[in-house]
């Protein structure tokens, strides 16, 4: 039981340093500049695409933009 016990907090510790971690991560993210935020979402949508593609014919909205921040 104790063994058990010790298991479940230390789930819950690695949990709230993993959660801990996320949160500062979304701070540092909401910081960034505009450029800097539609130039990850570009890279993003670049990324993917070829997943995209791959699954069939897409829509125009699914689309890269071709353009640069």
């Amino acid at each position: 039981m104790a063994e058990e016990e010790a298991q479940q907090s230390s789930f819950e510790a690695e949990a709230e340093r993993i959660f801990a971690a996320k949160r500062e991560w979304h701070k540092r993210q909401a910081r960034l500049p505009l450029k800097e935020k539609v130039r990850i979402l570009l890279q993003m949508q670049k990324d993917d695409y070829p997943i995209l593609k791959a699954r069939g014919v897409l829509p125009l909205w699914e689309k890269p933009w071709n353009i640069e921040p």
